[in-house]
């Protein structure tokens, strides 16, 4: 587990995301472009020391996790929109991970899942089964009325590794697994009408190196060691390349080193039957009193 210089810099990085969260909170509005919102989001990390675990999610409705803005990106948040905004930042490779969700009007969703993870976060303690918050979660939101996505889980957070074991289900499970002091976690449900499940859409805006693989075009090979300097093993989004290389270059470059297996895909997850989604999470290290890194402030 994590000894307390590292606990201070997840504290440290949790302390600018929810900084950054809470600013940026106070100017969103419908007619805002989400272009800019992400632009604000990850330059405001930058700015306060931080660095971006992976491009800020702005995902709407039934979009649930993976979208982010592209380089010409006209979509303005409407009035009744589940805007789910998913940010990461790290310090020296020790990450906050958390997510809320706006809409202008009042929403039954957006209130159940705060519940829930409030209510989760409160009973994370040292030996703790993973299985007890999946089934602490599944019950507040039943209450509610309402279900959750069924494909989608919290997890568990080390050094560069902003998603490794354990997988916290935020329903009803078998896990077994025990969590341990100073062990860092994210909880993370997701709440529809009914419940439901997500697949991948097809569009695709972040991306992550692997390898180095041999790769014919010149633009590409350029394009993955750029990756590789300016990003390392972290996500990026498309539009960020776009700054230092023209569009038909990197879609060509992008294409050509997926297929040889040196960078992965995120591609967008939407729920299935087309629902709105609304996410909740919070980073938070295992103690008898345990630290929420990423509060609302």
């Amino acid at each position: 587990m994590h000894d307390e210089t590292e606990i201070q810099k997840y504290i440290e990085a949790g302390k600018i995301l929810a900084e950054v969260r809470r600013d940026i909170w106070k100017e969103i509005k419908p007619g805002m472009l989400i272009l800019n919102l992400a632009n604000k989001i990850e330059n405001e990390i930058i700015k306060r020391g931080g660095q971006i675990s992976f491009p800020v999610n702005i995902s709407i409705d039934d979009q649930t996790a993976h979208y982010t803005p592209t380089f010409d990106d006209k979509r303005e948040i409407k009035e009744n929109d589940l805007v789910k905004i998913d940010i990461g930042t790290h310090i020296d490779g020790y990450s906050a991970d958390s997510a809320l969700t706006y809409c202008f009007t009042k929403n039954k969703l957006i209130e159940s899942v705060n519940r829930a993870l409030e209510a989760a976060t409160k009973i994370i303690k040292p030996g703790l089964r993973v299985s007890e918050i999946g089934a602490l979660i599944e019950e507040i939101v039943k209450k509610d009325g309402l279900g959750l996505i069924i494909n989608l889980t919290g997890h568990g957070i080390g050094r560069n590794d902003f998603h490794k074991e354990p997988t916290i289900p935020n329903i009803k499970n078998n896990s077994n697994y025990v969590l341990q002091e100073n062990e860092v976690i994210a909880i993370e449900p997701f709440v529809c009408e009914g419940g439901g499940s997500v697949k991948e859409s097809g569009t695709v805006e972040i991306f992550r190196y692997l390898q180095d693989k041999q790769v014919r075009s010149k633009d590409a090979r350029d394009i993955l060691e750029y990756i590789k300097n300016n990003f390392g093993l972290y996500p990026f989004a498309k539009r960020w390349l776009l700054q230092k290389f023209t569009p038909m270059k990197v879609s060509l470059a992008l294409n050509q080193l997926e297929s040889a297996r040196a960078i992965e895909s995120y591609p967008v997850l939407k729920e299935q039957n087309g629902k709105k989604v609304a996410q909740a999470e919070h980073t938070i290290i295992v103690k008898e009193k345990p630290i929420v890194t990423t509060p609302y402030l």
